[in-house]
């Protein structure tokens, strides 16, 4: 079942100030690595399972999704030095990819996926965060987003980073 999706931009001079750092709250938070894909794949498959994104897929689909993020050869290739994970010791709780999008040539958040034991407690909002700031620090001006309509929380994890719904003219 295909569902409508909605692109977001956030301009880096329209952004407010960021949120607590995950060190101070027990988190480690990293740079994503190529050698991250079997992890990422299992946190993608159980952060989008029962969600309105899940269309039934299975590990080695998240295997291949991971592949295709990583993939240096891709149209719209990693940003691996702006993408972020979060855990704490050798758990991987949530990350944010952010690839750079040939189509609108800037950044885009690709994913931000949370494993559901840790939703709720700010994970998202910290590595969206640090990924933005190191977007801005980078030196790029704009970033954006698809979120399929209805996905109220990640809605409402953008808006409140600061991210307006584009509307094409």
């Amino acid at each position: 079942m295909q569902h409508h999706r909605h692109e977001y931009a956030l301009t880096f001079a329209d952004s407010g100030s960021p949120v607590d750092s995950a060190a101070s709250r027990g988190f480690v938070m990293r740079a994503v690595e190529p050698a991250d894909l079997s992890p990422l794949a299992e946190l993608m498959l159980e952060a989008y399972r029962n969600t309105i994104d899940y269309e039934g897929e299975g590990l080695t689909e998240a295997v291949e999704e991971v592949q295709r993020y990583f993939s240096p050869v891709s149209e719209d290739p990693p940003l691996l030095g702006c993408s972020v994970l979060v855990s704490s010791g050798s758990t991987l709780h949530c990350a944010c990819l952010i690839k750079q999008w040939h189509r609108r040539q800037c950044p885009l958040v690709g994913y931000v996926i949370c494993h559901p034991a840790w939703k709720r407690r700010r994970l998202a909002a910290l590595a969206l965060t640090e990924s933005l700031r190191r977007l801005k620090e980078a030196g790029f001006n704009q970033v954006r987003a698809v979120i399929t309509e209805g996905n109220v929380a990640s809605e409402r994890l953008f808006l409140r980073a600061g991210f307006k719904q584009f509307v094409s003219p």
